[in-house]
């Protein structure tokens, strides 16, 4: 035994393969060995995972009601390192988003976020991407009977009930009590919530609807719809904004709006953009609901990421809870939000 050990050591030191190489056949010197080769897996190497790709999807891009959640989804998006993509229609349309979101589904996204325009027309293409496999939540707007796995969103119903209760105080001194509502694309889910929460505590307590307006989400709509309202009704006592698509773009461009408020009309509107503040500071607007926009795309997107990557179960509801603007101190808080673009504090 020790003659062949030793007969093997100065064999190998001969080839130059040192210790490790592998055992001789025989004891016969045998032709020089390959150069040892690396252990072959059994099956083919994993490919590099990919990044997540999540698709989020507003209503309308040119809503500027979206543009802080699309930064709260970037900055999310850049801390967790996944891509998130902001695909929605130009202007309010259902059928188009529903085209955007089945050609994402095609390129087998990873999960998507909705805020729905229609919640009917919406649901066969939530339900087609769960079925593929594409966890689906929708924020702002929702799409209830579909398939989708939760819903991130002020309760309108409560946000609408505390509008109301305010135009039921501002109004209570007044003998003339009529308002109207503007809304957006009629049947969204969202939108008819509030207007359905408004009036059952306004009708009520005295006050007289005179109509609901549609301005399909669209600014210059918006601004003419109000305006002929106001031509047909000049000396309308409220205005209940389920959305304030007029009051993004410049005042100016409604002046019966302009000469109502100075009278005396009062109004409780939807929303905390920059405009908007600024007309409550001016007087023309009395009280303003606030969404967690930037959550819309920042706690939103984390929850996405929780189902995806987590596997963490959430309730059909996650209530963001919202702000409520009233005075010009108030106000100017949130314009130092718009100043600074801090949405997180």
């Amino acid at each position: 035994m020790n003659t062949k050990k030793v007969s093997r050591r100065t064999f190998l030191r001969a080839a130059g393969i040192g210790a490790g190489a592998v055992a001789l056949a025989s004891c016969a010197a045998p032709p020089p060995a390959a150069p040892p080769q690396a252990a072959q897996p059994t099956t083919a190497p994993a490919a590099e995972k990919k990044p997540l790709t999540f698709v989020w999807s507003p209503k309308a891009v040119n809503n500027p009601v979206f543009d802080v959640a699309r930064r709260g989804a970037q900055d999310k998006a850049k801390e967790l390192g996944i891509t998130v993509e902001w695909v929605g229609p130009e202007s309010a349309d259902a059928q188009k988003q529903a085209e955007l979101l089945d050609a994402a589904i095609a390129r087998k996204v990873d999960g998507m976020g909705i805020s729905c325009n229609d919640p009917d027309a919406l649901k066969p293409v939530i339900d087609r991407a769960m079925d593929a496999g594409i966890p689906v939540i929708t924020w702002d707007s929702d799409s209830p009977n579909s398939k989708r796995i939760t819903f991130y969103s002020l309760d309108n119903e409560a946000a609408a009930r505390k509008g109301a209760e305010i135009m039921v105080e501002l109004l209570k001194d007044k003998p003339n009590k009529t308002y109207a509502i503007l809304t957006g694309v009629p049947g969204a889910q969202n939108l008819e919530a509030r207007i359905r929460a408004f009036r059952e505590v306004a009708d009520p307590a005295g006050l007289q609807w005179v109509a609901t307006d549609p301005c399909n989400d669209d600014i210059q709509k918006g601004i003419e719809v109000v305006e002929n309202r106001l031509t047909a009704n000049p000396d309308l006592a409220g205005y209940f904004m389920a959305g304030a698509w007029p009051l993004f773009g410049d005042i100016n461009a409604m002046p019966k709006f302009q000469a109502a408020a100075k009278a005396g009309m009062k109004v409780v509107a939807w929303d905390i953009l920059e405009n908007e503040l600024k007309l409550l500071k001016e007087g023309l607007v009395h009280a303003l609901i606030g969404q967690k926009f930037y959550g819309w795309g920042y706690d939103a997107v984390g929850i996405l990421y929780d189902i995806v990557v987590n596997k963490k179960e959430y309730p059909p509801f996650v209530d963001t809870g919202f702000d409520l603007v009233r005075t010009p101190e108030e106000a100017d808080v949130f314009l130092k939000k718009w100043e600074t673009g801090n949405w997180k504090d």
